[in-house]
């Protein structure tokens, strides 16, 4: 999309929600009346352009895109006020260097040729997770999150992550910034570490790969003289939408509901009316 002329659609959009955004990064999110209201499907290609690069096929962003209005529309169900909606969307940009652009085209294209197309469980909005890049195969949510509510999140095949020219990363840290005792103590069944033993507690997979700065929690440990290597497969969680494998499907000729049914196979696609928060 680099290089192309940004629609009128785009510059609608950033007058449409600029006034929110900057109003909550100045003032807070209670300086947002909650009789105020805006489009929903207008506040997405901004959400969208945080989650997933613009260099992914259409089909691919269009599948993350009805990931992305589930997920806020979860969220507006559980009675998030939009002031604090509009505060993390604020907050996503400034972690990335508080620059205000005009998404991507794709961004809004992929939004508007899913609009209102969100996904459910047996009716009911629930988390659809995605990460960038599988180890091989995404994660059971049953057994990651050890709780049966999340029952619905099937391991799936997603070998061509295998692919990937960041399928592979290692993370060095010195031995004097980890516990004198560090060793891994259970996986799943795909290779995601669920725990570890430092010294004599007991550090959860995921939450020690997010606070090292490790790409997945699908990892090994090498001790290097005075270093320690952490080899990790995939990029992210490992839950739910591989971004990197979604690629690969949409490629094959896949389209956005083909490619959503095989990374959650036991949920449904539904049009839902739901336009403004």
């Amino acid at each position: 999309m680099k290089g192309r002329k940004q629609s009128w659609v785009s510059k609608i959009f950033l007058l449409l929600t600029f006034p929110y955004l900057v109003t909550v990064f100045v003032n807070g999110p209670e300086a947002v009346s909650v009789n105020k209201t805006t489009d929903m499907e207008n506040i997405l290609p901004i959400i969208l352009s945080e989650q997933i690069s613009p260099e992914y096929q259409i089909e691919t962003i269009e599948a993350q895109a009805v990931i992305a209005r589930s997920n806020l529309m979860r969220k507006l169900q559980e009675q998030a006020d939009t002031g604090s909606i509009l505060c993390e969307i604020c907050n996503n940009i400034k972690q990335n260097g508080w620059v205000w652009k005009i998404p991507e085209e794709c961004y809004e294209t992929a939004v508007k040729n899913t609009q209102g197309q969100i996904l459910t469980v047996e009716g009911e909005l629930r988390l659809v997770p995605y990460h960038e890049i599988s180890a091989g195969e995404t994660r059971d949510g049953e057994e990651a999150f050890h709780d049966s509510q999340y029952a619905y999140l099937k391991s799936v095949d997603s070998s061509a992550d295998k692919d990937a020219a960041e399928y592979l990363s290692s993370t060095y840290v010195s031995e004097q910034q980890l516990p004198k005792e560090l060793a891994i103590s259970s996986r799943d069944k795909r290779g995601y570490v669920q725990s570890l033993m430092a010294d004599d507690n007991i550090l959860e997979g995921t939450a020690f790969a997010s606070g090292m700065g490790i790409a997945s929690p699908a990892f090994s440990i090498q001790k290097l003289d005075d270093r320690i290597r952490f080899l990790s497969k995939g990029k992210g969680h490992g839950l739910g939408f591989s971004q990197y494998g979604g690629d690969v499907l949409a490629k094959e000729g896949k389209t956005w509901q083909e490619i959503l049914h095989i990374y959650f196979p036991l949920m449904e696609i539904e049009t839902e009316d739901f336009d403004y928060i």
